[in-house]
């Protein structure tokens, strides 16, 4: 009996793919991709999230019509350290879906990336793209350049090392499913930190030259403001437009602000400035619009959530200076400028390097 010299033996028939690139798909990618989520988990920090990904979040929370932007925003880090983790477990659970797993998640960490580097150099100047932090990984995230060419490579690696082909490996869509479940059980069922503070006591009464007791001020409670909060949110977030033509006591984060409140905050007119004491552009905004004597009055408010060694001079002297608790993660962008009458915002300025906008705030009217 002969053979037919032009069909293939199946022994000899070299395997196809590599075993580094199955290495890369099944262990290297799902563990960079774990880790990263991992990071977010445990901090449950929305701060770690780049800007586009918050812009977006922002966004779509207007277009849902959302106003609890504190819960969406910790729905979505939540949801997306879930996605995470799915994609990782199907990529070491299935051998068929793995390549496409770590292609896509890839993908999208290198859109957000180029988002996060353009919006970083259009702020901050080209330089920003290979200095500063990611955020990706906490306090020891590479910059966005360098985050940007780890995975780029990884994802070229996935490209082009293919890895060895498993013959009559099922895409199994109860593998996907269970990834699903683990994935967004663990990102959902990790409790958010709870922040106690404690309220200022008031000051005891003071007998006057005339044997009266003088009034003392209710550090608790200022006209509609309720009392001041005990237990605050691990992070807070605001959409600052929205709050244009509300009540300023209405806003979670404008309850934070620390008591005693001026009497006046609820009737009179007024400018309130959000600061970081680090922030350059803060301490421009406080020098050109906030020097020397106010015609009208003002109140800055600490963003505290900076190293007090880099803390820069409060160039307002007449500003009746606040601040916001120690303690949860603020995610906004600083100085804010507003102008508030009657209790009512009636301005609110985010640009503080748009002249044009700061001076129509300033003046704006009822």
């Amino acid at each position: 009996m002969t053979t037919d010299a032009t069909m293939p033996n199946p022994s000899s028939t070299p395997a196809r793919g590599s075993l580094i690139g199955t290495l890369l798909v099944r262990v290297l990618v799902p563990l960079w991709v774990v880790s990263g989520a991992s990071v977010k988990l445990y901090t449950l920090n929305p701060k770690l999230l780049p800007e586009p990904v918050l812009l977006v979040v922002r966004d779509s929370a207007r277009l849902l019509g959302i106003t609890d932007l504190n819960w969406w925003l910790g729905f979505s880090l939540r949801s997306m350290i879930g996605v995470e983790i799915m994609l990782a477990l199907v990529m070491l659970a299935s051998p068929r879906l793995a390549r496409f797993a770590a292609s896509f998640i890839l993908t999208v960490f290198l859109a957000v990336l180029v988002a996060t580097m353009a919006m970083a150099a259009n702020r901050d100047g080209i330089s920003a793209i290979w200095s500063g932090s990611c955020g990706c990984f906490g306090s020891i995230s590479p910059p966005p350049l360098g985050m940007f060419a780890i995975d780029a490579l990884l994802l070229l690696g996935v490209i082009f090392l293919r890895p060895i082909r498993e013959a009559a490996v099922p895409a199994r869509i109860g593998a996907v499913l269970a990834a699903a479940a683990i994935g967004f059980g663990l990102a959902f069922v990790v409790p958010s930190p709870k922040i106690s503070i404690t309220v200022p006591a008031a000051p005891p009464p003071v007998d006057t030259a005339d044997g009266e007791v003088a009034a003392t001020p209710d550090v608790t409670r200022t006209l509609g403001w309720g009392p001041a909060p005990t237990e605050i949110e691990p992070f807070y977030v605001a959409d600052f437009a929205s709050w244009v033509g509300t009540p300023l006591s209405s806003q979670p984060l404008a309850r934070l602000i620390s008591r005693p409140l001026p009497e006046w905050i609820d009737t009179d007119r007024f400018h309130l400035v959000l600061y970081r004491e680090d922030c350059e552009n803060c301490h421009t905004l406080l020098e050109d619009h906030f020097l020397g004597p106010l015609d009208t009055p003002a109140i800055a408010v600490a963003v505290q959530d900076v190293d007090p060694a880099n803390a820069l001079a409060m160039p307002c002297d007449e500003c009746l200076l606040h601040t916001l608790p120690e303690g949860p993660q603020y995610v906004i962008s600083t100085p804010i400028l507003m102008t508030i009458e009657g209790g009512t915002v009636l301005a609110v300025c985010e640009d503080s390097e748009d002249q044009a906008a700061v001076v129509a705030t300033l003046e704006a009217t009822p």
